[in-house]
């Protein structure tokens, strides 16, 4: 295709594009719009020195179809024709005649009146640039059909669950545009262990989580994805009305355990700090300070452990608060008098509070069994350059990943990414300003009791009825 000069074009759309105004049809008020009120207009905008520069001279109304005769396509699905005989598919149009001294295309209604107009910038070897009139926009058309890649592919699924054995027809694929010139597409599984497909079908080989993939093969790179996850009928794995998700590794205690801290969209994040007791958390780098002194259950103006309140039983510390003298007589917060209480309520509950019922915080009974030799098994692994211990249940196979996000004490974050720290929902009933927790590190996997005021992480149950 022969290739115009780009100064040549850049100096005359730079010309065209300082001038252009709106083209004002009725140059004689007289209602109608002709060929010599057309001619006017056009010079008006535009000047008769820049038409002719580009256009060459020559009769202002001669007529000459042959220039631009031809189908003409922006893509393949936008294009029009222009006949020789002066019949086309524009826009409505029913005619049209191109004026090559004007540079310009004028439509015709049926009824014989100018409908529109094209100015036409360049027009030669199968390529025409035009604008419409009063607009800086220029569009490339040529009389070869472009090629038309895929744009989008739609599975008819994006999710599937499937058991041990089971097996589905494949997916179907619907591929955009209608007018791809190649639609063949390949599939592929992202862990055949999981998901294997086989000519027409999709095979559950084993629990876990597969992806199937459906790509264009026209060099587009365009493609979708459909999640598969393979799990024992029995599984009780799901997500929550708001999709944070919940995860069954068959442990004695039947509560569900989320798949991500509180504060946290993903396994890796480390999520929200919070003390024992507080529904409201801190991310790392917030400035916060944990301490006694904030402590939202001390007595107020108080900064040290033996006037914590609220969550206390009667553990022979007899110097402090929720004891008068020799007698235990709990704490009163509110007005409220608090005794013997060794579980957080709800409302102090930061994942019930945070996440909404149905959630709360583990009982120590149910972080045991979480690394419980017997039911599950624990390693030490990176997550997108996030390291922490992955637990794998031996009944069913599924897992959740805890970060080691560390602990804060006062404002500095100690142990992120070599150990980690997360609250149990239980009072250490022998020393009342002691909460329990589970910790681990690269080799070691347990539980321990420290400060309430510390700032551990957070990762709830799922009560699917208790």
């Amino acid at each position: 295709m022969k290739k115009f000069s780009i100064t040549l074009l850049s100096l005359f759309l730079t010309a065209v594009i300082a001038s252009a105004q709106v083209i004002k049809g009725d140059m004689n008020d007289d209602g109608v719009m002709d060929i010599g009120d057309l001619n006017e207009s056009v010079n008006t905008v535009l000047g008769k020195r820049a038409i002719q520069y580009v256009q060459g001279g020559g009769d202002p109304y001669m007529v000459d179809n042959s220039r631009v005769v031809g189908t003409w396509y922006k893509t393949k699905s936008d294009h029009f024709t222009l006949n020789e005989d002066g019949t086309t598919d524009y826009s409505g149009a029913a005619t049209y005649c191109f004026m090559p001294y004007q540079g310009r295309i004028v439509f015709f209604g049926a009824d014989g009146v100018i409908m529109s107009a094209l100015n036409v910038i360049l027009v030669g070897d199968g390529l025409m640039i035009t604008n419409e009139l009063g607009s800086s926009k220029f569009e490339s058309w040529t009389t070869e059909v472009p090629a038309q890649p895929v744009t989008a592919i739609r599975l008819s699924a994006t999710s599937l669950e499937m058991h041990p054995d089971e097996f589905k027809p494949m997916l179907t694929a619907t591929v955009l545009p209608a007018d791809a010139d190649n639609k063949a597409v390949t599939w592929s599984s992202s862990n055949e262990s999981v998901v294997k497909l086989s000519g027409d079908l999709i095979l559950a080989m084993g629990n876990g989580t597969a992806t199937i993939t459906c790509s264009a093969t026209d060099g587009s790179g365009v493609k979708a994805e459909c999640t598969v996850t393979v799990k024992n009928k029995d599984d009780r794995s799901g997500k929550d009305s708001a999709g944070r998700e919940y995860i069954d590794l068959g442990l004695p205690g039947g509560v569900l355990w989320a798949t991500y801290n509180v504060g946290a969209d993903k396994p890796e994040d480390y999520g929200l700090y919070f003390a024992w007791g507080e529904t409201v958390g801190y991310a790392n780098g917030e400035s916060h300070g944990f301490d006694w002194d904030k402590y939202k259950w001390m007595i107020p103006g108080q900064s040290s452990w033996p006037y914590v309140t609220k969550y206390t039983t009667a553990d022979g510390h007899k110097s402090c608060c929720w004891y008068d003298g020799d007698t235990y007589v709990g704490t009163n917060v509110d007005g409220v008098t608090y005794k013997n209480l060794t579980k957080l309520l709800p409302e102090d509950d930061a994942a019930t509070a945070n996440w909404g019922n149905g959630w709360r915080m583990p009982t120590m009974q149910e972080m045991k069994d979480l690394y419980d030799s017997k039911y599950t098994s624990t390693e030490w692994v990176t997550v997108n350059g996030v390291s922490g211990r992955k637990v794998t249940s031996k009944s069913n196979g599924n897992s959740i990943f805890l970060p080691a996000a560390g602990c804060y004490i006062d404002t500095s974050l100690y142990n992120d990414g070599s150990d980690g720290y997360y609250w149990s929902g239980e009072l250490d009933s022998s020393r009342s300003y002691y909460a329990y927790y589970l910790y681990f590190f690269s080799d070691f996997f347990d539980q321990g009791n420290d400060y309430r005021y510390h700032g551990l992480s957070v990762r709830p149950v799922r009560v699917l009825s208790e």
